[in-house]
């Protein structure tokens, strides 16, 4: 009798693991489909948008004088269905998307002394390849091109205000004609905000940070502007 009713306890308890972790997880499908709902209306609202997801950074030197800072990034974002970077034509395996996923590694480097310097690198339309699940990351190249221009980050560097910009042209790779579309683009780079409202650098992934607009006001960064909880640095992209 001890054994079946420590069974029939454990069997309970299993129940009761069960329905919460089922009530944990149907709360995280629905913050993620709302999370993926608003990624998709702000870049129909706002236009493309490729964030930050990660960064690598060296540092060029003349002597003891350090003199430019090199960095490889490796981007995501959306862009609205009918811009350059989401043709019609992309957009086969899904007829009813309003957007699509963009992947990029780009490249720059930058001088310290003029906060400016060309950038480089491709980029690729994804859609999830057959056979993944359906919140798998988008991994199957569409379309795909490459691009170069000018960063300007002396905002940045010269003055310390989280602006930046950068013009330059993309290629796609299909195009037989290769005609250069251009494009430009404003860097905004994510900080917290210290006891006396002064700008820093976000010290940890609870920490809010913010974006600075065009117009000086402060934006929040919102959950889907992170990268595994870290702010990303926010591209907005013109064509």
């Amino acid at each position: 009798m001890r054994g079946t009713k420590k069974t029939c306890a454990t069997l309970l308890g299993l129940i009761a693991f069960a329905a919460v972790c089922g009530s944990s997880n149907a709360g995280d499908d629905d913050q993620r489909a709302g999370q993926r709902s608003a990624r998709e209306q702000d870049a129909l609202t706002n236009g493309t948008r490729l964030y930050e997801v990660t960064e690598t950074v060296h540092f060029g030197a003349n002597g003891m004088t350090v003199t430019s800072r090199d960095a490889v990034a490796i981007l995501m974002g959306f862009a609205p269905v009918g811009t350059p970077l989401c043709p019609v034509e992309a957009l086969v395996t899904n007829p009813a998307a309003r957007t699509c996923t963009v992947t990029g590694r780009g490249q720059d480097s930058v001088s310290l002394a003029t906060g400016t310097g060309d950038v480089w690198g491709t980029f690729a339309v994804v859609v999830n390849a057959p056979g993944n699940s359906a919140v798998h990351v988008p991994d199957l190249p569409l379309m795909t091109g490459t691009f170069k221009g000018t960063n300007d980050l002396s905002p940045a560097v010269l003055r310390g205000v989280p602006l930046g910009s950068i013009r330059g042209t993309f290629v796609i790779d299909n195009d037989p004609s290769k005609t250069p579309i251009p494009f430009t683009g404003t860097f905004r780079l994510p900080f917290a905000l210290d006891l006396t409202g002064g700008v820093k650098e976000p010290e940890n992934e609870q920490e809010d940070a913010y974006y600075l607009s065009d117009d000086g006001t402060l934006t929040r960064v919102r959950s889907y502007e992170r990268s595994l909880g870290f702010p990303s640095v926010r591209l907005e992209v013109k064509f």
